[in-house]
C-alpha cells in the first residue's frame, strides 16, 4: 500500500483508531527509480545505474514512510489545570513531499488553541503534523487534516495553524531560482475571533520563518 487515498485522508480516525499504516515495497522502488533513470537517458551512467536506485527509494522511504511518526488517536492528554487562554507552540518543522512532483517541500508550522478541558504535549502536535505531511500532500489538505486530528483529540475551544513552506518543485525550476514561501492558515471556534486570532497571527507573523539553515 503506498500514499493515502484522498477518501482517506479526508476522513480522521474517530478517538481509540490508529492512523493509518504506511507499508512500503522497497524492491519496486528501486525498479522504478531505475526505469525512471532510464528514460532520462541516465543509462550509460554505470555507478548512477547500479547505486542511485537503492540510495533513492531508501530516502523516499524515510521521507514518506518515516515509522517515528507513526501516531494513535488520541494522542496524550493532561487535565487542563486552569488555562483558557491562548496556547502557541511556533517553529514546528516538518518535510512533506508535492504530490503534483514527487519533490520536498520544508515547512515551518506555526500552532495555536484555546483549551477546554484538555491540554497537550507539544511534541505530540509536531509528531502528528509530521505523519500526516510525510506523504504525497498538498498543502490545503495537510492544513485541514492536522486541524482535524487537534479538534478531534483537544476538543479545544478554538484552534489554529500556519504552515509557511519552501517547494523544490518550484525552486529547481529553471525560471523560478527562488525560494518562494507558500503560506496556508485556517482558523476555527474562537480564533477566528479577535483578540485571539490576531494576537495569534501577530506571533505567527512576527518574524520571517526560519526555513533551514543559511535560508
Amino acid at each position: 500500500m503506498g500514499a493515502m487515498s484522498d477518501e482517506t485522508q479526508s476522513k480522521m480516525p474517530e478517538p481509540g483508531e490508529q492512523l493509518p499504516p504506511k507499508s512500503l515495497d522497497m524492491d519496486a522502488i528501486e525498479d522504478g527509480v531505475r526505469r525512471l533513470l532510464e528514460g532520462l537517458g541516465q543509462s550509460s551512467k554505470t555507478e548512477v545505474m547500479q547505486n542511485s536506485p537503492r540510495r533513492i527509494a531508501e530516502l523516499y522511504a524515510e521521507v514518506i514512510n518515516a515509522p517515528w511518526c507513526d501516531i494513535e488517536i488520541p494522542w496524550k492528554c493532561f487535565p487542563n489545570p486552569g488555562v483558557h487562554d491562548l496556547i502557541i507552540v511556533t517553529d514546528c518543522h516538518y518535510v512533506s513531499m508535492c504530490e503534483h512532483h514527487l519533490a520536498p517541500a520544508l515547512g515551518v508550522a506555526h500552532f495555536a488553541y484555546v483549551p477546554d478541558e484538555r491540554i497537550t504535549g507539544y511534541s505530540k502536535v509536531k509528531k502528528a503534523l509530521n505523519y500526516l505531511a510525510r506523504q504525497p500532500q498538498l498543502n490545503e489538505r495537510l492544513l485541514k487534516d492536522a486541524l482535524d486530528a487537534c479538534e478531534a483529540v483537544l476538543q479545544p475551544k478554538g484552534v489554529g495553524l500556519v504552515l509557511h513552506s519552501v517547494h523544490m518543485c518550484l525552486a529547481c525550476k529553471a525560471n523560478a531560482p527562488s525560494q518562494e514561501i507558500v503560506t496556508v492558515q485556517d482558523f476555527r471556534g474562537v480564533l477566528k475571533e479577535d483578540p485571539y486570532r490576531r494576537d495569534f497571527l501577530a506571533t505567527a507573523y512576527g518574524k520571517r520563518p526560519v526555513m533551514g539553515a543559511g535560508w
